[in-house]
């Protein structure tokens, strides 16, 4: 299996809405409407949105935002994949983080994940991620930057390792 990120086009607009809006997807992940996934894809506000193929098909997407100048960090919003179970969330996430280690080289990584949701939660402590209960200071400056946590959700954060030379 070869799990790859692209950039996103708006011609898979379908695809994306349609991953989404699939029933048993719209009960763990939030709805965006056709002109905010287009808006993405455009990168506005510091956004990347990929498309995560599996052997050159597309199999989900993945929506990040760099986050660097306002609090060090990247935010990775939304991971989907249309067939679970398989590795291909757990190849989406490692390729992105490697991305932004070897592009932006970010403090940290953060995300939010429903307290329910334990296989994400499993993906990514096997990628590093820890639970993270930031200060109130902190926390506001993280919400600013991306979105406070939903209700029933906490933070998970993976931090960039320290240089070995």
């Amino acid at each position: 299996m070869t799990v790859a990120l692209r950039p996103t086009r708006p011609e898979d607009l379908p695809f994306v809405t349609g991953l989404e809006r699939d029933r048993e997807n719209a009960k763990i992940i939030g709805q965006w409407t056709d002109a905010e996934h287009l808006a993405a894809i455009d990168g506005e506000n510091g956004c990347w949105h990929r498309i995560v193929e599996r052997d050159g098909e597309p199999a989900g997407y993945l929506i990040g935002y760099d986050r660097r100048a306002v609090v060090g960090g990247v935010y990775l919003k939304r991971v989907l994949v249309g067939d679970k179970e398989r590795g291909t969330g757990t190849a989406a996430v490692a390729a992105f983080l490697e991305d932004v280690r070897s592009r932006l080289d970010p403090e940290f990584v953060w995300l939010h994940v429903y307290d329910w949701n334990e296989r994400a939660q499993a993906v990514y402590r096997k990628l590093g991620f820890e639970r993270y209960q930031p200060g109130d200071d902190e926390r506001a400056r993280l919400d600013v930057a991306a979105e406070s946590a939903a209700s029933r959700a906490f933070r998970m954060r993976w931090i960039r390792p320290a240089s070995t030379s």
